[in-house]
């Protein structure tokens, strides 16, 4: 069982942006598909505000749930100003 974030995926975007790619959604469906198979698990968005929100909905269109998403600096901080999504997991409490 996880106790602690551990890094799960990195979803990275192109400069200036906060659009998320058709191969960054299939990433999205994975982590939406993981969570449901593991629905204690919690998920972690650590980035920049913008891309944070931008991962955010598109999980939540993708299914998992509002209340199972957190963000803030739950990775490596001297990455988070690059342009990418860091996606962490961890056991629900």
């Amino acid at each position: 069982m996880i106790d602690r974030w551990s890094s799960y995926r990195e979803l990275f975007f192109a400069p200036n942006s906060t659009v998320l790619g058709p191969p960054d959604m299939i990433h999205v469906q994975e982590i939406a598909d993981y969570s449901n198979r593991n629905p204690s698990v919690r998920i972690g968005l650590d980035g920049s505000a913008n891309r944070v929100r931008a991962v955010s909905d598109a999980l939540i269109k993708a299914g998992v749930p509002a209340s199972r998403i957190e963000t803030g600096k739950f990775g490596d901080q001297s990455l988070s100003e690059e342009r990418r999504v860091e996606v962490l997991v961890r056991a629900g409490r």
